[in-house]
């Protein structure tokens, strides 16, 4: 779901996706939150990215990796409640854009137990430019699909 700008530009305000995954809230947090398991579902099968944070609230949040050129996307984690909620600012490095606040975007997760699955909800928002948002747009649903498969699968091992 793309919510319109505030300012009358192209550009969407934010985006929301949603996924139901068959995995107890408490196993899709610790796959969400492990920087191996991060490694292992962000990158996917396509490149690799090694993940840098302690996840306490103000302090930095780091990918870094390889996917055609070498990237470091740098932020800062906004909030962490465990098995929760989760938030932290963005900039990658090939946006080549100057790190000041307006050319972060947030990525935000909330978990939601319904019955026997856990509902996640990801939301992007402030897109520096529309080239961002579009890759972002396309980025995150592709790669909610490799995180739920990546915890079911191991719900089954």
């Amino acid at each position: 779901m793309n919510l319109p700008s505030h300012d009358g530009s192209d550009i969407p305000e934010c985006f929301i996706e949603e996924v139901a995954l068959d995995a107890p809230v408490s196993m899709v947090w610790e796959h969400l939150v492990n920087p191996r398991s991060m490694s292992e579902w962000l990158g996917g099968k396509d490149y690799s990215v090694e993940v840098d944070t302690t996840w306490e609230v103000g302090s930095a949040m780091v990918v870094r990796g390889v996917h055609h050129l070498p990237f470091e996307s740098r932020g800062v984690v906004l909030s962490f409640k465990p098995c929760q909620a989760l938030s932290f600012t963005q900039l990658s490095s090939l946006s080549r854009l100057p790190d000041q606040p307006s050319s972060y975007t947030t990525l935000s997760f909330v978990l939601q137990v319904a019955s026997n699955q856990t509902i996640l909800r990801f939301k992007a928002a402030g897109f520096p430019t529309l080239v961002i948002y579009k890759h972002l747009q396309f980025y995150w649903p592709v790669t909610l699909d490799v995180f739920k498969a990546y915890v079911e699968a191991r719900r089954q091992a």
